[in-house]
This record gives structure tokens, sequence and C-alpha cells, in this order.
């Protein structure tokens, strides 16, 4: 088997073009570089250079065994990285989702084995935890493979709090369609809640804001309708300071109500259950303290 540094040596060549170069890229002597070349040769048994008096050439055929050892080096690297990744997930459990509702819930937690993805899953979630990028994704839809498990955690519920001078706050019931002419309020990471959003309500006008605490203060110095859900917490972020004058308003539709699964590889059961236990009660807690909040408005 060829070592890897003599492949490295191959490729750094052909990337600088000189010994010199290459030696100075890998730290090393001139002399040690036109050595390694050479022994890289007898091992495999072909000439990768054409010599001349003052200039060494790749062959052709050094400039495929170039291309092969990048992909073969990539191969290892990437190799690397999923053994790493997977080691860190034995001892840490990443967690994914496609929107903040249940990460809210999850930070509540406080778990100190939790790692959190750091961007909302907009790809193949499936994927995710095959590759072992992930342990556990949460999702506002079960998914249905021979190789893993759906929990239900909870539904996500969407409300709109309005001005009280406001029409549709005389309203007894509004949905995404009611707030079509409005302009409102949305912090910027709120996942796939966008897409509906504009597909909900197209004519509506959106100010997204990506700082927690210039979003409540421009709520706080505006009339501005905003939304909320029963998982907005006052101790997170973006659930604090938020104005108190608003009229609270559920909407009805469907798309508003969203039911949340943590998914995971099934061999992983055992690891997971103890945290989409606590998961399951802390959403029951976020849901009952949005019910009984003295800080919600009561609708008129």
């Amino acid at each position: 088997m060829i070592d890897y540094h003599l492949l490295e040596a191959l490729v750094t060549y052909a990337q600088v073009g000189t010994l010199a170069k290459t030696a100075r890229q890998l730290g090393v002597t001139q002399p040690a570089i036109s050595h390694t070349m050479r022994h890289l040769e007898e091992q495999l048994g072909v000439q990768l250079f054409i010599r001349t008096p003052n200039k060494l050439y790749l062959s052709e055929t050094g400039k495929y065994a170039a291309r092969e050892a990048k992909k073969l080096l990539n191969s290892n690297l990437n190799f690397t990285q999923r053994v790493q990744q997977f080691n860190q997930n034995q001892a840490t459990l990443t967690i994914a989702a496609n929107a903040p509702g249940p990460l809210i819930v999850l930070r509540a937690l406080k778990a100190p084995n939790v790692k959190i993805w750091p961007d909302f899953l907009t790809t193949d979630a499936a994927a995710m935890l095959a590759d072992g990028q992930v342990t556990c994704v949460l999702l506002n839809h079960p998914l249905d493979t021979f190789d893993t498990t759906s929990v239900f955690l909870g539904t996500e519920n969407m409300s709109v709090n309005l001005p009280a001078d406001s029409p549709l706050a005389k309203h007894s019931t509004l949905c995404f369609q009611d707030l079509h002419d409005q302009t409102l309020m949305s912090p910027q990471g709120i996942g796939f809640w966008h897409r509906i959003y504009q597909e909900q309500m197209p004519d509506a006008k959106f100010i997204y804001q990506d700082q927690s605490q210039v979003y409540s203060e421009i709520l706080n110095y505006s009339s501005l309708p905003f939304f909320t859900t029963n998982l907005t917490n006052p101790a997170d972020d973006w659930g604090a300071d938020l104005p108190k004058d608003r009229i609270f308003k559920p909407l009805t539709d469907k798309l508003a109500h969203q039911p949340f699964y943590a998914t995971f590889l099934t061999r992983h059961r055992d690891r997971l259950q103890p945290l989409i236990e606590r998961l399951q009660d802390q959403w029951d807690r976020l849901d009952a303290a949005a019910i009984h909040s003295p800080d919600t408005p009561a609708s008129p």
C-alpha cells in the first residue's frame, strides 16, 4: 500500500509545478522531495516524470496519477471527518430542526450533552441521519423509512398580535388570508414558516429582523402586528420584552397548527428516549403557560 505522504507530494507538485515550491509547501528539503518522487515511481512501477537537464515535467501518466491521488486524499479526508463526527455523536446528541419552535423547547431544557445544528433543515433529513451528521431531527412531519423512528412531540399553534385599534381586532376569528393587506414584523430565521407566510399572504408586507433586541424595540415603539406561538418563551431571546398592548388572536388555518416529531435512527432509541420525554414534558409546560399567561391580552 502506498503511503499517503507520497501521494500528497505528487498532488502538491502537480499544483505548484516545481520541486522547490513543493518542498517549501510541505516543509521539507528539495532533495527529500526528489527522493520521494523516485520512491513513488518505484512503488507504482511507472514513469511519472519526464526529466530534462533543467526541468522536471509530469508525464501524461503522472498527470493522471496526480488526479487520482487527489481523489484518494479527499476520500480519506472525508472518511476521517465522518469517523470523527460519528465519535462526537456518541458523546453528544446533535439536533437539527426545520423551524425555531422545537429549538425553543430544546434550549429551555439546558441539556449539557446537546448540540444544536446551526442551520434550519432544507435538505434530506434522512440522509443527514444516515450519514451521522445529526443524531435527531425535529420536523413538522414524520419520516417514514425502514431504519428511522418518529415520535410526536407536540403542536405549535400560530397567533397574531394586533394593535387595539385594528379593525381586525374586532373579528371573533382570524385566518392568514385576513392579514393579506397588513404590514407585519417577523424574525428573520423562521424556517418553513417563511414559505407559509409567502404562500398564504402573498400580498402582505413583512419587515424581517435578524437581531432579537432590535426586533422587540421596534415592536414596542410601533403598532406593527406580529406573530407568536404557544412556544414563544419570554426566557428565549426572541420572546423577551414583547409588547403587552396588542390584541391576541389565534389563527384558525390548519397550516397555523403544525405538529412536530422527533425522528432518529431506530438503533439510537435508547440514547434519545430520555431527551424526547423531557421535550414532551417541556412542550406541555409551555402550552400551559401560553394558555394561562397573564401577559397575553385577552381577545375582545
